[in-house]
C-alpha cells in the first residue's frame, strides 16, 4: 500500500512537472510571437530551450510510475489508461516533433537573415501554434481520463474532442500583430556587431 502511494505520488509529480514546463513553454511562445527584434527572439529562445529538457523527465516519470500502478491495481486493457498513454504520445509528438522543428526554422531564419518577413510568418506559424495548443488540450485530456476514468466511448470522445479543440483554438495566434510592422528588416545576430566608428 505505501509503495502504491509513493508511486502515485511520482505520478502525480511528472504530470505537476509537465504542467509547470509547458505553462512556460507556452509563455516563452507568447512572447517570441511578440518579439520584434533579434535580441528578443534570441532572448525568449533561450528561455525555451531551458524548459525543454523537464519534457522527457516528466514523460519518464509518467510512463514508469505509470506502468507500475497500471500493473498492480488496474489492467492493461483498461480503456482511460489506453487513450491517456496514447494523449501523452500524441503530446510528445507535437511537443518534440512539430514544435521543435518549427522553432528551429523561426531561430535559423533569424540569426541568418534578421527579422525578415518569413521570420515574422514563422512567429505565427498555423502548424506551429496548432500544435502547440493542442499539447495543452491534450494535456487538459489527460488529466480528465485519470479523474473521470470514462469507458472506452467516454475515453475515445476526450481524446478527439482535445485535437479538435487544439487547432480550433489556436487560430487566433495565426493572426498578424496588431502593431504596425516596421518596414526596415533589422540586421541578422550574426551581424549584429557595431559599425566602426569615425572621427570627425
Amino acid at each position: 500500500m505505501h509503495a502504491y502511494a509513493l508511486v502515485l505520488f511520482l505520478h502525480l509529480l511528472g504530470l505537476l512537472t509537465a504542467a509547470a514546463a509547458a505553462a512556460l513553454a507556452f509563455f516563452a511562445a507568447l512572447q517570441l510571437r511578440a518579439a520584434a527584434t533579434t535580441a528578443e527572439i534570441a532572448r525568449w529562445a533561450r528561455l525555451t530551450k531551458a524548459v525543454v529538457p523537464a519534457f522527457p523527465v516528466a514523460t519518464l516519470l509518467l510512463l514508469g510510475s505509470g506502468a507500475y500502478l497500471t500493473q498492480v491495481g488496474w489492467g492493461w486493457t483498461t480503456p482511460w489508461i489506453d487513450a491517456g498513454i496514447a494523449g501523452l504520445a500524441l503530446i510528445v509528438a507535437c511537443g518534440s516533433g512539430i514544435e521543435a522543428s518549427r522553432g528551429r526554422a523561426l531561430e535559423q531564419e533569424v540569426r541568418t537573415a534578421g527579422m525578415t518577413a518569413r521570420a515574422r510568418a514563422l512567429q505565427r506559424d498555423p502548424l506551429a501554434w496548432s500544435a502547440k495548443v493542442t499539447t495543452l488540450t491534450l494535456t487538459l485530456g489527460v488529466v480528465f481520463l485519470m479523474v473521470i476514468k470514462p469507458a472506452t466511448l467516454g475515453s475515445t470522445l476526450t481524446l478527439i474532442v482535445a485535437l479538435v479543440a487544439g487547432p480550433l483554438a489556436a487560430v487566433p495566434f495565426w493572426r498578424s500583430h496588431d502593431r504596425v510592422e516596421q518596414p526596415v528588416a533589422e540586421r541578422p545576430l550574426a551581424a549584429s556587431a557595431p559599425a566602426p566608428r569615425t572621427e570627425g
